[in-house]
C-alpha cells in the first residue's frame, strides 16, 4: 500500500504490510529504507503506530515527531539531579557568597492565569533619597543546574520548553519549574535580580546586579493586578508600588518609541479547550506592558553590562599588547 506522509512536500511511501486494513485510519511512523531507481515510489516499513487520525493527543504526538522536539519522558537519573520536595531555602544558601536577602521588600510576579512556573518577579520602593528602586528578579535554575551532570546534557538537548495549545513539553522536570524555581507567592525563592535606582522621570541613575532570595507577596494574574491598581479604595503597599511600577514603566515606553524602538508585539491568545469562551486574549491590560517593560530593560542592562566587560577585556588586551611592544 502507498502511504501518504503527513508533509504534502514528501512523496507517498510503498509499505509493504498485511494489516493493510487495520492501519487505515491511523497515523503511522514510518522509516524509509531506501528508494530503487526503477521505482516510482520509496519504500519503508512500519515502526509503530501512534494513533487515530484526527485523535488530539495523536495530532500532537505527529507534530512533535514532524518537528523533532524531544518529548520523552525525564530519565531517573535527570530526576536524581533535581533536590527532593518540599525544598526550602538553607542557611547555606543564605550565606552563599554574593547573594543580597531582600526578603523585605514589596516583590510579587503578574502572570497569565493559571501560570505554574513563575519564572520572573517585580517590585518597586521608595528610597531615602526620594528616587525609587525597581527590581527584577528572575529564578536562578542554574543554582540547581550544574554542568556535566545528567540534567544539562537533557537541558542542552532540548534547549527550551515547547509550548503547544493544550501542552507544554519542559526543558527540566517539573518539580524544578513548578515549585523549586517558581517564585510563588509567600514562599521565599532564590534568584538572580537586577536593581535600578531610578529618579521621578524614569532616568537610570544606577544598576546593580545581584544573586538574592526574595519571598513574593503575591502571585497575580493580569487581571487581578489590573484591579488592584485600578481600585481606589486599595492602598496597600503592593499595590500602590504596581501604581507607581506602572506610571514609570509608561514613562520609559514612551521614550524608547520616541528613539525609534522597534515595537514587535502581537496579539497574544490562549485557548480553553471545551469551554464556552475558547479564546482569550490578554491585549488591552495595561499591567501587560507594565511587565513587558520591565522585562525589556532588564534585558537590555545585562546586555549592556556584557558589552561593557568586552570592551573592558579588549582595553585590557590592547594595552598588554603595546606594553609588550
Amino acid at each position: 500500500v502507498l502511504w501518504e506522509p503527513v508533509d504534502r512536500k514528501l512523496p507517498p511511501v510503498r509499505l509493504l504490510t498485511s494489516q493493510a486494513a487495520a492501519l487505515a485510519g491511523q497515523r503511522l511512523l514510518i522509516r524509509v529504507d531506501g528508494w530503487s531507481e526503477t521505482s516510482r515510489w520509496p519504500e519503508g516499513h512500519l515502526e509503530r503506530t501512534i494513533g487515530p487520525v484526527g485523535d488530539r493527543a495523536t495530532e500532537t504526538e505527529v507534530i512533535l515527531i514532524e518537528h523533532d522536539v524531544a518529548h520523552a519522558d525525564f530519565s531517573p537519573a535527570v530526576h536524581q539531579c533535581v533536590p527532593p520536595l518540599p525544598w526550602v531555602v538553607s542557611p547555606t544558601d543564605l550565606a552563599q557568597r554574593g547573594r543580597v536577602d531582600l526578603r523585605h521588600l514589596p516583590v510579587c510576579s503578574v502572570d497569565p492565569p493559571g501560570c505554574k512556573d513563575i519564572d520572573d518577579a517585580l517590585h518597586v520602593r521608595q528610597l531615602p533619597n526620594g528616587h525609587w528602586e525597581i527590581g527584577v528578579h528572575i529564578a536562578d535554575v542554574t543554582h540547581f543546574l550544574q554542568p556535566d551532570t545528567p540534567m544539562d546534557a537533557e537541558a542542552m538537548s532540548r534547549a527550551t520548553s515547547t509550548y503547544l495549545v493544550q501542552r507544554r513539553i519542559d526543558m527540566l522536570p517539573k518539580p524544578l519549574t513548578e515549585d523549586i524555581c517558581s517564585l510563588r507567592g509567600g514562599v521565599e525563592r532564590l534568584t538572580f535580580s537586577v536593581l535600578w535606582e531610578v529618579n521621578d522621570e524614569a532616568q537610570i541613575l544606577g544598576t546593580t546586579f545581584t544573586k538574592a532570595v526574595i519571598k513574593s507577596r503575591a502571585a497575580l494574574s493580569y487581571q487581578q493586578a489590573q484591579e488592584m491598581i485600578d481600585d481606589p479604595t486599595k492602598t496597600d503597599e503592593l499595590t500602590e508600588s504596581l501604581r507607581v511600577m506602572n506610571r514609570l514603566a509608561k514613562i520609559m515606553r514612551k521614550r524608547r518609541a520616541e528613539l525609534g524602538a522597534l515595537q514587535l508585539a502581537s496579539p497574544e491568545v490562549k485557548f480553553e479547550l471545551e469551554a464556552p469562551v475558547p479564546i482569550l486574549d490578554k491585549d488591552g491590560n495595561v499591567v501587560v506592558a507594565v511587565v513587558e517593560e520591565e522585562k525589556e530593560k532588564s534585558g537590555k542592562s545585562d546586555a549592556e553590562e556584557e558589552e561593557g566587560k568586552e570592551h573592558k577585556s579588549e582595553v585590557e588586551t590592547n594595552n598588554n599588547n603595546n606594553n609588550n611592544n
